[in-house]
Order: structure tokens, then C-alpha cells, then sequence
């Protein structure tokens, strides 16, 4: 169930992403239709919710396919850990993108604005994330118990990157220097 919750997140940023500003969007007196689907191939922030959904279908599918039961390792990687790993590579691509949106460029430094502190964050995450994908590879038994705890710590570490840079979002709001900021 989680999994829907976390796509269905991830359409609605990426139908901010193709409408520009919501709150702009929805109002009454905008001139704008509101759109659901559309290409801005130029638009990192587009580009970036667009990947990111990919991967949150990935990992429906991930999550969809864990549910079997009765799978040999080789039939677990192919169903359950390879969704995963394309999903993780499409969160890093995405995080990327956002950073580089942020940060107006390929790599920068700004400590003082909040939204690169967001956007540092969520790709800390995606690396977790990818890292515990890595370590989730089914392998035949006593392998396979080592890098558990690796898995889930990775698991783990991600999300709490992901709860930082949401929770960041906040303050976010009131920083009047915006992301413009970098």
C-alpha cells in the first residue's frame, strides 16, 4: 500500500513540475489550463519528478513481486531485485538533476541556502538507496544473511535523508532568498 502512496506522491510533484507553480495553476482567474500530461525536456525540475516517477513505478513493481512466494534466488533477482535497481539508479539520476537545478550547475557549495541543503540530501538518500539496492542482491544462503543487515541499514540511512530534506522543506518556504540562493 505504502508503495502506491509513494507513486502517488511523485505524479502530483511531477504534475507541479509540467504545471509550473500549482498554487498559480489552480487559481481561478489563470488564463493557463491546467495540463496532465506534456514534455519540457529542457526543464530540470520536469526532468528530474519525471525520472523520479519511473523509479516509484519501479519500485511498485519491487514491492509488487517480493509478495511471491516460493521464488529461487536467480527468479527473486530477476523480478524483485532488478525493478529495485533500475528504480534506485532513476532516484539517483532524478537527485541529480534537482541538484543541478539547485545548484544552477554540475557542482557547487552553498551551505547557506536551504534548498541546497534539500537537494544535498535527497541525493546523500539516493546513494543510500542504491547502495542498500547493491547489498539486496539474492544470493544462495550464507551470503545472503551478511548483507541483510547492510540492505536495511542502507534502507534506513536513505530514508532518514529523504525525512531531513522533506522536513527542510518547511523552512524552505519562508527563506527569502528562495533557491535562487546558490
Amino acid at each position: 500500500m505504502g508503495s502506491i502512496f509513494f507513486t502517488s506522491a511523485a505524479w502530483l510533484q511531477w504534475l507541479e513540475a509540467l504545471n509550473g507553480d500549482v498554487a498559480d495553476a489552480l487559481r481561478g482567474d489563470s488564463p493557463r489550463s491546467w495540463r496532465w500530461w506534456g514534455w519540457r525536456p529542457r526543464n530540470l525540475g520536469y526532468l528530474a519528478s519525471a525520472v523520479q516517477l519511473l523509479g516509484t513505478i519501479m519500485f511498485n513493481v519491487n514491492t509488487a513481486d517480493a509478495m511471491i512466494t516460493g521464488m529461487t534466488w536467480q527468479q527473486a533477482d530477476l523480478l524483485v531485485w532488478m525493478p529495485n535497481m533500475v528504480g534506485c539508479v532513476c532516484f539517483l539520476v532524478a537527485s541529480y538533476l534537482a541538484y543541478a537545478e539547485v545548484s544552477q550547475g554540475a557542482a557547487s557549495l552553498a551551505p547557506r541556502s536551504v534548498s541546497w541543503w534539500i537537494a544535498v540530501l535527497n541525493l546523500l538518500g539516493s546513494v543510500a538507496f542504491q547502495l542498500s539496492a547493491l547489498y539486496s542482491f539474492a544470493e544462495p544462503e550464507p551470503a545472503a544473511a551478511s548483507a541483510s543487515f547492510w540492505a536495511g541499514f542502507y534502507t534506513a540511512a536513505g530514508a532518514v535523508c529523504f525525512l531531513l530534506g522533506s522536513y527542510l522543506m518547511v523552512p524552505e518556504l519562508f527563506d527569502e532568498d528562495g533557491p535562487s540562493a546558490c
